[in-house]
């Protein structure tokens, strides 16, 4: 989606992305930020996020998404540190996370990629976490996953 941080943006290099989860699925459990259920706008950038022109917006709330009630989780803008993302991977919940800071280890890891400093990236690694989960609880096996000896914040 196109931004909404740069009024009458022509360019189309920086992306609002909305990760939207179906309410209702069973065995599911909805990311969130801050607090479930509630509607909310977050602009991290100062002394924890490094955010340059035009900065980062998050979004959280319910929705309708062809005709199906939702719950969506928006990005807007893009990352200039991957280091920082644990700030704010440690304001969501229920990520499908296995250990603190694996969601911005892996986006570290894919660096280099298309999409690893913004939203495209990181719902992608959001959504690869969240069906890892469904499959161990569906299948009752167990993905294994190392842990970093330190994650720093």
């Amino acid at each position: 989606l196109p931004t909404q941080l740069i009024p009458d943006d022509k360019e189309g290099k920086i992306l609002r992305v909305r990760f939207i989860q179906k309410e209702g699925k069973e065995s599911f459990e909805h990311t969130y930020l801050f607090d479930e259920g509630s509607t909310i706008e977050w602009t991290p950038c100062g002394k924890k996020l490094t955010c340059s022109y035009p900065g980062i917006k998050f979004a959280y709330g319910p929705d309708v998404f062809l005709g199906n009630e939702v719950t969506v989780v928006e990005m807007d803008g893009k990352f200039d540190n991957l280091q920082e993302l644990v700030y704010v991977e440690s304001h969501l919940s229920n990520t499908a996370t296995k250990f603190y800071g694996e969601l911005t280890q892996q986006m570290i890891k894919m660096g280099d990629s298309p999409g690893s400093d913004n939203g495209t990236g990181f719902f992608q690694t959001l959504a690869s976490l969240k069906i890892r989960e469904f499959y161990e609880k569906a299948t009752g096996a167990t993905v294994a996953v190392e842990a970093p000896e330190k994650v720093t914040a």
